[in-house]
């Protein structure tokens, strides 16, 4: 754990404060003690103060350094929060935040740069990346290379880290977006629509759009140009749409607040930015299956795969980029496949799921965190595949054992690239489990069904154990039993828990349960604060099938153990089954679901001693 400050005091919305309050947050949630400082002004702010952050007020402007009020102010925050690393964005927060942070005796003063412009090679800067900065982080390798365009000497290149923005693949936001109602509907069937997304600033190049419109026009394609964003050359922008009279092609339809809805609008992302740090817009472009056509600058070609997810093309080009649009225009297919590569390679390469993880190593590297192996095995699992190996995504490795699905279990789980999907013939839980087990690479095991849940503050207490001083070797969990989407507080289901944490070094399932398989654990067992969120069944067939299961493989490891079914078994122990659950466990006190529960623990126990006997009289292999 370390005390982090991420300093940004820019008012506007854009990648920097993108990174910022999603670093913050991710920090936060992962038990790290975090401070934001910022101007109350600012869109930032107003986010970090819809969280539990510590946001603290500063107005900060280009000669704020000169100032010894602001540094001995800004100085005294940073001493009270016993800071380790401060993260700086802009270069007015560097020059006033890098005083601060020195005076304070801050170990790391880590200079977050995102724009792919070149630094000046001034007295300040050389000042600065000399005797302040002890650390620069990029977005990508044309960032890092601007650093030191102007003066190789100015910071050693081996102390400039690279990590990409973190994207949110969730493949729940994007079916979300498919589904939402549009921003524009099409006028004609071979009306082409063009989506583009940015500040309107001189440096994103946004009247290159309406010279294209202009040529598009002029070869008779019927099309439009929606542009989304704010900024001081709106005004501009229009009138000259109106010069080249492409106005009724060409719309502005200012700032965006649901921007995957916004380019799901579109059939073709075009982004005529001249340089990009990170082109955030990009990769969320791609992410929605949209082939992109973009100018070869700065980090665009890290993003962008010409030819593969997309075009780049040469800057400024617009007969190259209006004959990409007319190509792509005529055939649907071509923009599929485009627009399918370009959110596979974004999926594998700028998932946050693993860029977090890479995020806190470098803010963190003296944590030691241990590093934790998530396990699951799965079965027909497609409503549950994709949020489990996101809730899964603190965990440093995330191992799948399927017994080959029929629903697109398979297909959904390989979107993501960093975890391990392999096929298994499923003989038994406990020999399923132990071949998942055996994989592992790291010693602590995070072992969940795919409809179980970690909370935030589960999750922080996981962390928490893993890396204590002398850790259990394994540690129960309790279970919020959830059915139907609502919770169930009886019926059995209070004292719910299982083994879910443990090390791989002192357990081992035991081989002769092969059903509610069982751990063999070599040292002392722990029980942990939180309780896992267990949606169990949403509905009583999925539920019945289960219980069912449930009874005909405990039927076999009775057999195994040359048990017999007497007409006890048969007649009074389901009965007793029901009364326990019903009366004893007071399923009563959960209304219908209850009794609907307690009857199918009944039918469970008799469907085990019915197999049992036809097991023990041939009828069964």
């Amino acid at each position: 754990m370390i005390n982090i400050c991420f300093l940004n005091s820019t008012k506007t919305w854009g990648g920097g404060e993108k990174w910022h309050y999603e670093a913050s947050t991710y920090m936060h949630k992962n038990g790290h003690n975090v401070i934001v400082v910022t101007n109350n002004k600012s869109a930032l702010f107003q986010k970090i103060t819809k969280t539990d952050i510590p946001c603290i007020n500063l107005k900060i402007n280009n000669l704020s350094f000169l100032n010894p009020i602001k540094i001995n102010k800004l100085s005294r925050i940073l001493k009270e929060n016993k800071i380790d690393c401060i993260v700086i964005n802009i270069s007015e927060d560097l020059k006033l935040g890098g005083l601060a942070a020195k005076k304070a005796g801050v170990k790391r003063i880590i200079y977050r740069r995102g724009s792919a412009s070149a630094i000046k090679n001034s007295l300040l800067n050389r000042f600065y990346f000399k005797n302040i900065i002890t650390d620069v982080l990029t977005n990508s390798e044309a960032t890092k290379l601007s650093v030191l365009e102007n003066n190789k000497k100015l910071f050693p290149k081996d102390s400039i880290k690279i990590i990409y923005n973190a994207i949110d693949c969730s493949s729940n936001i994007i079916e979300k977006s498919k589904t939402s109602e549009t921003v524009y509907y099409k006028r004609a069937s071979d009306e082409v629509i063009l989506t583009s997304l940015g500040r309107l600033e001189y440096e994103k190049n946004h009247q290159f759009l309406i010279y294209l419109s202009k040529e598009l026009k002029n070869r008779n394609i019927k099309h439009k140009i929606l542009i989304g964003g704010e900024g001081s050359l709106k005004e501009n922008l229009i009138k000259l749409s109106k010069q080249l009279n492409v106005q009724d092609e060409v719309k502005f339809l200012g700032f965006i607040d649901d921007s995957k809805k916004f380019l799901m609008t579109g059939d073709i992302f075009v982004h005529p930015s001249l340089w990009e740090g990170f082109g955030y817009v990009l990769a969320e472009a791609s992410l929605c299956y949209k082939p992109v056509i973009a100018f070869n600058t700065t980090s665009i070609p890290e993003i962008i795969i010409n030819n593969k997810s997309g075009y780049v093309v040469e800057l400024n080009n617009i007969k190259k980029v209006a004959n990409k649009v007319q190509l792509l225009a005529s055939n649907s297919k071509l923009r599929n496949d485009l627009g399918r590569f370009g959110f596979e390679y974004i999926n594998s390469n700028f998932n946050n799921s693993f860029i977090y993880n890479q995020m806190e190593e470098y803010l963190a590297p003296d944590n030691k965190t241990n590093k934790i192996s998530a396990l699951l095995i799965t079965y027909n699992e497609e409503n549950n595949i994709c949020d489990i190996i996101e809730n899964l995504s603190f965990a440093h490795e995330i191992i799948v054992i399927d017994s080959f699905s029929t629903d697109k279990t398979e297909e959904l789980a390989k979107k993501y690239k960093h975890i391990t999907f392999i096929k298994r013939e499923f003989k038994n839980y406990t020999d399923q489990k132990s071949y998942a087990l055996s994989l592992a690479k790291n010693n602590w095991i995070l072992f969940l069904d795919a409809d179980e849940r970690i909370s935030s503050p589960l999750k922080n207490e996981i962390i928490s154990t893993v890396n204590i001083p002398f850790p259990s070797a394994a540690y129960f969990m309790y279970r919020i039993f959830m059915y139907e989407g609502k919770k169930i507080n009886f019926s059995g289901t209070q004292r719910d828990k299982n083994y879910r944490l443990f090390q791989k070094s002192k357990v081992k399932f035991d081989p002769d349960l092969i059903v509610h398989e069982t751990l063999l654990v070599n040292g002392s067992v722990g029980i942990l604060k939180n309780k896992l969120l267990h949606y169990s069944y949403d509905s009583y067939k999925a539920y019945k099938v289960k219980m069912l299961r449930y009874g005909k493989m405990k039927a076999q490891e009775d057999f195994a153990k040359n048990k017999k079914a007497t007409p006890f078994h048969l007649y009074l122990k389901p009965i007793g089954k029901f009364i326990e659950h019903y009366i004893i466990k007071l399923g009563v006190l959960d209304g219908i679901k209850g009794m609907i529960i307690c009857y199918l623990y009944a039918l469970s126990t008799r469907k085990r001693y019915t197999y049992l006997k036809q097991l023990h009289n041939g009828e069964q292999k």
